[in-house]
């Protein structure tokens, strides 16, 4: 079950390559919040994160060059988030 930060209004996701990257690449850009050694991305909760989501649950197809450009602009915010507080890099 996903917690939802009711005074913000935002939905934690640790899925980065899949619905992370498949939200970014319909336009619906994540904050990114680091929780330990982890980035955990943070969508607004509202009707577009809940509509793509649901695409996303039903395998829509996405154009595989631009589903990959997005999960690589996602990896490298992260590592640079990471960066910045001191994390390792692989």
């Amino acid at each position: 079950m996903v917690k939802v930060n009711v005074l913000t209004k935002k939905i934690p996701i640790l899925d980065i390559p899949g619905l992370g990257a498949f939200q970014l690449l319909h336009g619906n850009e994540p904050e990114m919040e680091m929780n330990g050694s982890r980035v955990t991305l943070l969508f607004d909760a509202d009707d577009r994160f809940y509509e793509l989501s649901e695409r996303y649950n039903k395998n829509e197809e996405v154009p595989v060059i631009s589903f990959c450009n997005a999960q690589r602009q996602l990896r490298a915010k992260m590592l640079s988030l990471k960066s910045q507080n001191g994390g390792e890099q692989r």
